[in-house]
């Protein structure tokens, strides 16, 4: 046999491999994935993959390239790609996009992370940055994001490169028309989502776009009470809102790639249950249900609590007063709820890296009877949150808060 012909094999057989995995656009501006149609049913957030995969996603996404070579490994075996962010600096007292020496550092930092994973067959796409641009009034950043898109387009053609803004505005788009190596948009939106495609249409947006970040209404587009807490929604309410936006925004598809629910996790934001798809217990909520039965076609066969309401026989009060806290919840399974009440201190505090402290449970004021509560306001003026949690003994759950205030 001619020894050249097992290596022509070889070269053969990596070419067919990567044509199998290689990403693209077709006419209508939706993605393909070795040349077929590849919808992205993803979830932000590197944990409960298991879950997630269980679920119907196929994909899911990161904010920086920590811990990236094992992550692509892990997604490989699950049968899920990876749309693999690389943190880009904003425009502060040590890096600048208007200093070249800089944007050379960051340039070759970039590079560096491409050629380490640009093989890996997991990779989907590469995000170059989340939220970076400041605005968007700054020409230079478009100008180096370019530069980076340009970078990643000749090391990997394979795969192509966005960038995620909050949210689409006019001066983005302006900024936007600086980089035309730039293959995709990432729209983190939330309250905004339903009326999406609506808005693209109006600023004239014609690329293709992917859904990095979307979930429940913010904290920062939310009504608030009088002492301006911002009025969280339960999360049967959520899943309902997270479907009605999905169904009009998302899933008609075309130039729309997808999207990523944020966050499959729990954190700290705002309060400890407001973008969570888990609970810090474990538990999902109803927009796991959601998102498997949008994914799949199939809702599951067991499904979380549905709150209905929650109630505080008063929410602004006087040191150390007794007032009464309800729920009406219900199981569609018919399965035994448990209920467990809370009342925190809503006062943020933050650690060195700028992240919110989950606050401590306030012990010794809650007599619970299930439903209802009986509650002893605390003894210091501020901001409180009374927390409710519905679960079935099956993995999952149901919250709601209402805020109060303790007035001297």
């Amino acid at each position: 046999m001619n020894k050249f012909i097992p290596l022509l094999l070889l070269s053969f057989a990596a070419h067919a491999f990567a044509d199998a995995i290689k990403v693209s656009f077709a006419a209508d501006g939706s993605l393909l994935r070795g040349g077929k149609p590849y919808f992205i049913k993803g979830a932000g957030g590197e944990n409960n993959l298991d879950e997630l995969v269980k679920r119907g996603g196929n994909s899911f996404r990161t904010w920086t390239d920590n811990g990236l070579d094992t992550l692509l490994d892990k997604a490989d075996k699950l049968g899920l790609t990876v749309c693999a962010g690389i943190w880009l600096e904003k425009e502060c007292s040590w890096f600048s996009y208007k200093k070249p020496e800089h944007c050379e550092r960051q340039l070759e930092r970039v590079r560096k992370t491409i050629r380490l994973h640009r093989e890996y067959p997991a990779l989907l796409l590469w995000g170059l940055g989340n939220e970076a641009d400041g605005g968007g009034s700054d020409i230079e950043y478009w100008k180096q994001l370019n530069r980076l898109a340009q970078m990643v387009h000749e090391e990997d053609p394979a795969h192509p490169t966005f960038t995620a803004v909050a949210g689409l505005s006019e001066e983005r788009v302006s900024g936007l028309k600086n980089t035309p190596d730039l293959k995709m948009i990432g729209i983190n939106t939330y309250g905004g989502l339903l009326n999406l495609r609506e808005h693209l249409a109006k600023i004239g947006w014609t690329k293709p776009w992917v859904l990095t970040e979307f979930g429940p209404q913010g904290f920062w587009e939310s009504p608030k009470t009088k002492w301006n807490a911002p009025i969280e929604a339960t999360s049967t309410q959520k899943a309902a809102m997270i479907r009605k936006c999905y169904e009009k925004a998302i899933a008609p598809g075309g130039p729309c790639a997808g999207g990523y629910i944020f966050l499959w996790g729990q954190k700290q934001e705002a309060t400890s249950t407001w973008f969570g798809v888990f609970l810090k217990s474990g538990e999902t909520t109803a927009t796991a249900d959601l998102m498997q039965e949008l994914w799949s076609g199939k809702p599951p066969e067991n499904r979380a609590p549905v709150l209905k309401s929650i109630k505080c026989s008063a929410t602004t009060l006087t040191p150390s007063q007794e007032f009464t806290a309800k729920v009406v919840a219900i199981d569609p399974d018919d399965d035994e709820l448990q209920i467990r009440w809370e009342i925190i201190n809503d006062a943020k505090r933050h650690h060195e890296k700028g992240g919110e402290i989950p606050p401590t449970p306030l012990e010794g004021l809650i007599q619970s009877k299930g439903k209802s509560a009986e509650i002893k306001a605390p003894d210091k003026a501020g901001s409180y949150r009374v927390f409710v949690y519905v679960t079935d003994g099956k993995g999952h759950a149901a919250t709601a808060n209402v805020p109060v205030q303790v007035k001297p």
